[in-house]
């Protein structure tokens, strides 16, 4: 897989726009519309260089690029803008060939006169860059951009996939915005769109997603591809337990937050449901407990290894260590709230029972919410292509460690012979996490065979694909299909 930096993109016209510019073309066209022409914003203005091919712009050029055409007479040549935004040159003596037809970065230059570079910023970037697997190839296209002091800008890229059968292309739009109150710039998101390649050499209809950043764990180039291929990764991702809601001792519902936990036991009192209620956290220690009438009651059984938590402000990069104090009771640690919010540096105080937080008091003492404990979980994701979120996007699916699926387990079922090779087979696991479709070779009745395989957490399984990449079994019970039809299908030894 290689990244290769798409040609220079400028902003397109507006339809408003191109009305205005072919207005006067048109047989009812008056006067006093033929003479109105079409002003160009700054940002487009902005984002079409100065110098292409050292032939220098002016306002005027700019205009005839962006709207009809950029007629270069002593060249020979014309530029245009296509329907993506990029520019294109056509040379009109001869034919032109796919390598000259676009205009590159290499091929301009912007007006970087009054924007100085923020070199550290450039390089966070471009270790951004690095780090989602876009390697080092739009550099220069970043620091033109970054050059061109535009508050926003789009970098555009392609990567082509290589299969058994075809070639995948992905086209992706990578998006920065400069900050309200510096001058760093940050790339927020990226667009990435599939065009799956068929054996006969077609191409199936477009998939497109938009891959937010910097919430951790970001989703690489490659994994984008995988996604959008259909198949499942696995990211560390920070989990939430919830909030378990009990009536008369028995689980309700749970609910991600306090809030929601109370209201749904308002919802109970109102029909009698039970005679008492209780919210329980993590490892089933109970945070609260209610009456019938819903009526916060105190917690019957006894505390055990009480401690309070006292958080403080953050004053520098460090931080400041929390310091924990084990109180007896209830009643203690109240008494000692009051005693902890005389520090003018308290930021929190959370009381916990066994280490699960049960409650929390802000820098004056008084109780609010708890929010849920949150840990570090490997999480399996692939996008739902059966429908779309609020925002038009695919929405992901997730499989929890508590779903069942075991990687290794289903692995092992296989006879694959790379499991033999400890190096091999951690290789083999790594590219597996990472949604790759993997050529492995399986061993049966003496005999091996190329097939592929790729993670199926949604199935607690693999799929697996021939040597031409058809589907051969997915879902679990084919899989008891299978080994009925082939009782040699074992892994060998």
């Amino acid at each position: 897989m290689e990244i290769k930096p798409n040609p220079v993109q400028v902003i397109p016209p507006t339809n408003e726009q191109k009305e205005l510019f072919e207005a006067p073309f048109k047989q009812d066209a008056d006067l006093a519309v033929a003479l109105e022409k079409p002003k160009l914003t700054t940002e487009q203005l902005t984002s079409i260089p100065d110098v292409i091919d050292g032939y220098q712009l002016s306002v005027k050029d700019k205009h005839d690029l962006l709207l009809d055409a950029l007629v270069v007479d002593q060249k020979e040549l014309y530029y245009f803008v296509d329907d993506k935004g990029y520019i294109m040159r056509h040379f009109t003596d001869e034919p032109t060939d796919e390598a000259k037809r676009f205009v590159n970065f290499e091929d301009v230059l912007m007006n970087m006169k009054e924007t100085q570079l923020n070199e550290q910023n450039f390089e966070y970037l471009k270790k951004s860059l690095k780090y989602l697997g876009f390697g080092e190839n739009l550099n220069y296209a970043l620091e033109v951009r970054l050059k061109g002091g535009s508050d926003k800008f789009t970098l555009g890229a392609s990567a082509a996939f290589a299969t058994a059968t075809a070639k995948d292309m992905v086209n992706y739009e990578l998006r920065f915005s400069k900050s309200k109150t510096t001058d760093n710039y940050f790339l927020n998101d990226y667009k990435a769109t599939l065009e799956k390649g068929n054996a006969n050499g077609t191409t199936q209809e477009p998939i497109s997603r938009v891959f937010v950043l910097n919430k951790g764990n970001d989703i690489t180039a490659k994994e984008a591809y995988n996604l959008l291929s259909g198949r499942s990764i696995q990211k560390n991702a920070e989990v939430a337990d919830r909030f378990t809601v009990l009536a008369a001792n028995q689980e309700v519902a749970k609910v991600l937050n306090m809030p929601d936990a109370k209201a749904k036991i308002q919802e109970l009192v109102k029909t009698g449901a039970a005679g008492d209620y209780a919210i329980q956290g993590k490892d089933n220690v109970t945070i609260k407990t209610f009456d019938k009438n819903g009526k916060e009651t105190p917690v019957k059984t006894a505390r055990e290894n009480l401690q309070l938590i006292h958080a403080f402000i953050q004053k520098n990069d460090k931080g400041n260590d929390d310091i924990p104090y084990d109180v007896r009771d209830m009643a203690g640690a109240k008494q000692m709230v009051k005693e902890l919010i005389k520090d003018k540096n308290t930021a929190s105080l959370t009381l916990t029972e066994k280490g699960v937080p049960i409650g929390k008091f802000d820098e004056k003492g008084k109780e609010i919410d708890l929010a849920p404990t949150k840990r570090k979980e490997e999480v399996w994701m692939k996008l739902d292509f059966e429908k779309k979120n609020d925002q038009g996007e695919f929405p992901f699916k997730t499989f929890f460690k508590n779903y069942g699926f075991d990687l290794d387990k289903a692995v092992t079922a296989h006879p694959i012979k790379e499991l033999n090779d400890p190096d091999q087979r951690e290789r083999l696991m790594s590219s597996l996490k990472r949604g790759n479709l993997q050529s492995v070779t399986l061993e049966k009745n003496g005999t091996e065979e190329k097939a592929f395989v790729a993670a199926s957490p949604q199935f607690k399984n693999l799929s697996l694909y021939d040597k031409d990449l058809k589907l051969v079994y997915e879902k679990p019970q084919d899989i008891k299909v299978q080994n009925q039809e082939d009782k040699g299908y074992q892994r060998g030894r």
